[in-house]
């Protein structure tokens, strides 16, 4: 089966990503209406995907998995509003499940080119307060027709699809429960559909803050004009709106909410034997790299997230600690571990979440830390990950007139050199000296932890920044690359941020192929 050119992927709204680059290459060049697997080859739960308004500025894609077994017809949507990033992502994944009975069709990024543009909009009719609504434009009673082209078009897919049940996944500006003026983690259903709404309600309540709970909004139904109310009024479907809250929380908790009502629902239904919340990727990708980036406490993964998503040789998904703690990490090539804090990162991994981690590696993973990441991977810390044997420098020092500051932090963002070996190409794929940015990260020295493995330096650093004479001379010709092997798998800490830097932004992703896991040879 031909894969997607977009898996994910991509975006955090609220400087979390940009899709732009990703949502391009979808748009571009020529694809068959359907992708099926050879009918002499058919699994016991097949996929076929084509796209909504093919030719058209506007093009989507969907994907049917299809058991072949006599069951409910799931219809699952994502990116109608183009700023409510998670139902898309979750949609992404959903897309990859399989069921034992029954059919699973996935629309995830219903306005495409609102998710581009980051806006809520439909962008063709932004300017018209009556039509830019995506979620508006579908029938009503009063109106049989849907408005718009792209309304038509998905219309038209979704009456011949004959959904029994439709999950429409949205986002709200702030949780329902403490500001009535959002349905912000809510489960919005119509009447007859409470029973089903509030076991999914219980089942995410019991993974959520207490004091951020989900709410039931089953007292008139999904709104006038929305997809989902039209599935309930037109097709008697059994349709719902399932809505996160990103105010305050990370992309994949939200993402990890949708997944979870989709899946109690199908478990519910019969649909699928058991809980599909932990399965984030394609179990055989199709020779590409499956990379879990951590974005919880302490993580700015925007960057790299819509530098990963844009490789069509790699498929990218949000981690929070949660799933860290819960999902097989073994379903992961690489794992990345961004900018940010690294403290912050390590104590919201939690010892459980690290210790996986370790197991990961040892057991032949890859792990890539960058910045706030290489302060994770070294063995300096109590909350770092214990990977290479990796002290940091971070004495405090007394500054006259100042007070006790830690050496770690050398002040703003700047450009320094370093020179890269010619042996270090296969892994980075620069050599010579090169200008990269740098904002604070580790001066790495060797450690003395027993049992942690010594690293390999790939880049050092030629010149340095800093704010006070104590650090002079301590970050010159130090490690700026460092690589551990640890157990059967490899470690890459990256000091500087070539992914932030221009032109230089490739050697991130060589830098993740060459520490993928490595696949077993066929005998």
């Amino acid at each position: 089966m031909k894969q997607a050119f977009l898996t994910i992927t991509a975006l955090l709204f609220f400087l979390l990503a940009d899709p732009c680059g990703a949502f391009a290459r979808m748009a571009s060049g020529s694809r068959p209406r359907e992708e099926r697997q050879d009918p002499q080859k058919k699994t016991d739960s097949e996929r076929t995907g084509g796209e909504i308004g093919r030719g058209q500025p506007w093009q989507t894609r969907y994907w049917i998995r299809d058991s072949r077994k006599p069951g409910p017809v799931v219809l699952v949507v994502g990116g109608v509003h183009g700023n409510e990033p998670a139902g898309w992502l979750a949609a992404e994944q959903i897309k990859h499940w399989k069921l034992k009975k029954g059919k699973l069709i996935v629309l995830p990024m219903a306005n495409r080119l609102g998710l581009e543009a980051r806006t809520r909009w439909f962008p063709p009719t932004r300017n018209d307060r009556k039509l830019r609504d995506l979620n508006r434009n579908f029938p009503t009673l009063s109106r049989p027709e849907a408005v718009t082209g792209l309304a038509r078009e998905i219309w038209a897919f979704v009456k011949e699809q004959k959904p029994d049940y439709v999950f429409d996944l949205h986002e709200g500006f702030d949780f329902h429960h403490q500001n009535p003026k959002s349905v912000g983690s809510s489960v919005i259903a119509f009447p007859a559909q409470r029973e089903l709404a509030a076991h999914l309600v219980a089942k995410v309540n019991q993974t959520v803050d207490p004091e951020k709970p989900f709410d039931l909004l089953a007292g008139s139904g999904p709104v006038n004009g929305s997809l989902a109310r039209a599935c309930g009024e037109q097709l008697k479907a059994r349709s719902f709106i399932f809505e996160t809250t990103f105010k305050e929380q990370p992309l994949s908790l939200r993402v990890r909410q949708h997944r979870l009502l989709v899946s109690a629902a199908l478990v519910r239904m019969g649909a699928i034997d058991q809980s599909l919340v932990e399965r984030l990727v394609e179990q055989k990708a199709a020779g590409r790299i499956r990379v879990g980036l951590f974005d919880g406490s302490g993580a700015n993964a925007g960057k790299l997230f819509e530098l990963i998503s844009k490789s069509r040789d790699m498929q990218v998904v949000h981690l929070g600690p949660q799933d860290f703690r819960q999902a097989d990490l073994g379903q992961f090539d690489v794992l990345v571990f961004p900018g940010g804090s690294g403290s912050r990162q390590g104590r919201d991994l939690g010892s459980e979440g690290r210790e996986k981690i370790r197991k990961y590696v040892d057991r032949g993973g890859g792990v890539l830390g960058i910045c706030a990441g290489a302060y994770l991977c070294s063995s300096h810390y109590d909350w770092s990950l214990h990977l290479m044997n990796a002290r940091v420098f971070n004495t405090t020092i007394d500054i006259p007139g100042i007070g006790k500051k830690s050496m770690w932090f050398r002040g703003p963002a700047a450009n320094v050199k370093v020179a890269i070996p010619a042996d270090s190409h296969s892994v980075l794929g620069l050599t010579g000296q090169q200008t990269i940015r740098y904002q604070n990260g580790p001066i790495i020295s060797p450690d003395d932890k027993p049992g942690v493995p010594e690293y390999e330096v790939l880049a050092t650093f030629l010149t340095e920044n800093g704010l006070y004479e104590a650090q002079k001379g301590t970050m010159v010709g130090k490690p700026a690359v460092l690589l551990s092997r640890f157990g059967k798998g490899r470690v890459l800490a990256i000091s500087p941020h070539f992914e932030s830097t221009p032109g230089k932004e490739g050697v991130v992703l060589k830098a993740i192929q060459s520490i993928q896991r490595a696949v077993p040879k066929q005998r």
